[in-house]
């Protein structure tokens, strides 16, 4: 499978000229602003050269653990039960990277009342038979040659919406109010808007805010066993009361020199490289609108891997771009796939996901809420088979090995707002009633499906589009990368088929033109494209 083109004068490995050492080097003036001795720099380059070959090991997928398990009924049963859950299933997919959630379980609840934040900030244990969930999964990482990541959630907001609990508990939200993003008087439900999702936020504008988040950042990285800590700052995408994101970029981006500095603090101490990871909104454009100079953390050497997006939109998002970036600078970049936000909408849709990505050139896949995804064998809530990891995660894992497998590519929907702002800006749901001479959206095809028929392995190609509104005898007008229209008649269920001709499908983006040819007598409401998916099948 091909990957996206790049930059010829832009090596893998960083910009031209820009090597190991002088990455390195470029963090000594910090190290000398606190006052450390010359003698000590030398041991500050080698171990920063240690991060950078670290950070460029082999991930082919970061699997995401949210620790809800932590409250499953066996986990009262102890360790060994709680680890067989969900870590025994990624050992037998050959996960070599898992990022942990250190705030697990943050919107659920369950018998034991304890809180992930008790624990840290009281000193409690979880329970007598496994103290501390993370611990027992940093301790099963190490013995099984998996990389374990401390994923922080680093504004979460579950709690706006009453989950787990009806009322603010995390003890800066309750003791200072003044430090949210809003009120308690905008509480609402999801589809209520940006005001209802965002309230319940802390505000990074203010100092004791930023000093909270660091804290979680230095206590995980001192405490834990681990090999990096992951900043998640898709859950949830804001930082700043709306309209104060441009003017508090500055703050933002302090706070990540100091949690680099934290982090190599630590490393330091440990005697190890320990790596930090940020994940952030899906394109250049959106990182700003949050409040993000994502190129000066690059650029400063701040961090050490990239999660971009948060998958919901991630057959429509332009990858590539964020990947170029981080490229650039000699960072790895794994884009997101939201697994239970886009694995239904087709059948080999994950597939097809992982097949973008790879064509944009991601070092790897980092999957979000793989435990959550409808229709495959479970256990129970949120536990997939060992069957499930095994068949779903190596093919995915492997661009070679899926490069002749099915595939659905798809055209996301806009999603909730609250998501939607810090995502590329997807082409569904299209209005044709008032493009009257057509419009264009992009359709993403990862595979090179012109040099599979070349090969003789494709079986074939189809394209596959619904629109509400339309009725039997409505005739669409339907074009690929230019070539002349094609007249498609729309069928009882509002669904319209026609097949993709091979030498017209291009791997990376394709321009799909799509209007109204003609219109049924009987035809009242206005014709809207709820769902485009390009079915790719292949000979065994």
């Amino acid at each position: 499978m091909k990957s996206h083109p790049r930059n010829k004068n832009v090596t893998r490995r960083g910009m031209v000229g820009r090597s190991l050492a002088s990455a390195a080097i470029m963090t000594l003036p910090v190290v000398g602003a606190l006052g450390r001795e010359p003698r000590d720099l030398d041991k500050a380059v080698q171990l920063v050269k240690a991060r950078k070959k670290l950070a460029h090991q082999p991930r082919p997928i970061i699997l995401d653990d949210d620790g809800d398990i932590v409250y499953d009924d066996q986990t009262l049963d102890g360790r060994e039960a709680f680890l067989a859950l969900r870590m025994h299933g990624a050992r037998a997919a050959k996960i070599k990277s898992v990022a942990w959630c250190i705030m697990w379980a943050i919107a659920v609840k369950g018998k034991n009342p304890k809180r992930y934040w008790q624990m840290q900030l009281e000193e409690t244990l979880f329970q007598d038979n496994l103290p501390d969930p993370t611990h027992a999964v940093a301790e099963f990482g190490r013995a099984n040659n998996m990389e374990i990541f401390g994923s922080l959630r680093m504004n979460d907001c579950h709690d706006a919406f009453g989950m787990p609990f009806n009322k603010l508990v995390y003890p800066l939200k309750v003791e200072h109010p003044e430090m949210l993003i809003g009120t308690e008087q905008q509480r609402g439900a999801p589809e209520d808007g940006l005001g209802a999702a965002m309230w319940s936020g802390l505000d990074y504008a203010f100092e004791q805010v930023r000093e909270d988040r660091l804290r979680w950042i230095e206590r995980t990285v001192m405490r834990y066993d681990l090999d990096g800590v992951d900043m998640n700052f898709f859950r949830m995408p804001w930082v700043f009361r709306q309209g104060e994101e441009e003017k508090n970029m500055p703050l933002m981006t302090q706070f990540i020199r100091q949690a680099r500095l934290r982090v190599d603090a630590a490393a330091r101490h440990h005697g190890r490289p320990i790596l930090l990871g940020a994940r952030v909104p899906g394109t250049i454009e959106t990182c700003r609108r949050i409040g993000f100079d994502i190129e000066t953390w690059l650029k400063e050497g701040l961090i050490d891997r990239l999660l971009t997006g948060g998958g919901y939109v991630c057959y429509s998002t332009p990858a590539e771009e964020l990947v170029a970036l981080g490229h650039r600078y000699d960072v790895p970049v794994y884009p997101c796939i939201n697994c239970p936000a886009n694995f239904v909408l087709g059948a080999d849709s994950l597939r097809g996901a992982a097949s973008n990505f790879w064509w944009a050139g991601a070092d790897g896949l980092y999957l979000w809420n793989f435990h959550y995804i409808p229709g495959i064998p479970k256990e129970g809530q949120s536990r997939p088979t060992i069957d499930s990891y095994v068949q779903h995660l190596p093919e995915i894992a492997d661009p070679q090995r899926l490069k002749y497998l099915d595939k659905t590519f798809v055209v996301n929907q806009r999603v909730w707002e609250q998501y939607q702002r810090a995502s590329a800006m997807p082409p569904l749901p299209l209005d044709l009633t008032t493009n009257p001479g057509g419009a264009t959206i992009p359709l993403r095809i990862g595979d090179d499906v012109a040099a599979a028929h070349r090969m003789g392995r494709l079986r074939d190609a189809t394209l596959r589009i619904q629109a509400s509104g339309s009725v039997v005898n409505d005739v669409l007008a339907v074009a690929i990368n230019g070539l002349p229209m094609q007249k498609v008649a729309a069928q009882a269920d509002g669904w319209l088929e026609m097949p993709l001709k091979p030498k017209t499908v291009r791997q990376g983006v394709n321009q799909l033109k799509l209007g109204i040819a003609r219109r049924s007598e009987s035809a009242v409401e206005p014709v809207v494209v709820e769902q485009v998916r390009a079915r790719v099948r292949y000979r065994a």
